[in-house]
């Protein structure tokens, strides 16, 4: 059975789908960046990004991206890759994700075993379109410790507690980073040009680092 959601993503959900069948769409589009698999238990969710999607997907990773050169912080962006584990039944590409303080034990490596390396230390998640597979307990499974989940107004960061997310003001793996803060500059690229807003995120990553200075003298 198939159920079909989507203005802003195309997402169709299938149900007592085989992990073989999930790893040969894998291997068929694995030089693809859309669309984008999520296994679950025989529940297969494909998503096929849509501009309004991805605008909000690559100005939330810039944000990632230009906090961590201000900050002098080592970062490794995986983009969309897949992460899986056949002994659990799981699967996954996210829009974004990150390894900042895992960084060290992934680079240079063309592929990440999740048995011995570490999962990404943060995961962009853009689910305009509801309802739709839950992706969050999937992520708790694989150990990834921070979420910031967007859905077209809200922006969320999500810390890994136990066995589930309970969502916070501030991140984890890039101090000083606010929600407030975060959910402001995406409200800006939505009208601004883009190398205005760029600009703006620059001097909001310089101030988080000047801020950061003061702190540690």
């Amino acid at each position: 059975m198939a159920k079909t959601y989507g203005e802003h993503e195309q997402r169709v959900v299938l149900c007592s789908v085989s992990w073989d069948t999930y790893e040969r769409l894998l291997r068929d589009h694995e030089n693809s960046s859309a669309p984008r698999f999520t296994y679950d238990h025989g529940t297969l969710e494909v998503m096929s990004p849509l501009p309004e999607h991805e605008r909000y997907n690559r100005s939330i990773a810039v944000l990632v991206v230009v906090l961590c050169e201000e900050m002098g912080i080592n970062f490794d962006d995986l983009g969309s890759m897949t992460f899986r584990r056949e002994e659990t039944r799981r699967g996954f590409e996210p829009d974004s994700c990150f390894y900042i303080h895992g960084a060290p034990h992934v680079r240079g490596k063309d592929r990440i075993d999740l048995r011995t390396d570490p999962p990404p230390d943060l995961v962009v998640e853009i689910d305009i379109t509801h309802p739709s597979l839950d992706r969050l307990p999937i992520y708790a499974e694989f150990g990834v410790p921070e979420v910031w989940r967007y859905d077209g107004r809200r922006l969320r960061i999500l810390h890994l507690e136990r066995e589930g997310y309970v969502e916070s003001a501030r991140s984890w793996v890039l101090p000083g980073v606010a929600t407030d803060a975060l959910a402001d500059l995406v409200e800006e690229s939505k009208h601004l040009e883009r190398i205005v807003w760029l600009q703006h995120v620059r001097e909001w990553a310089h101030t988080i680092r000047e801020a950061s200075s003061g702190t540690s003298t």
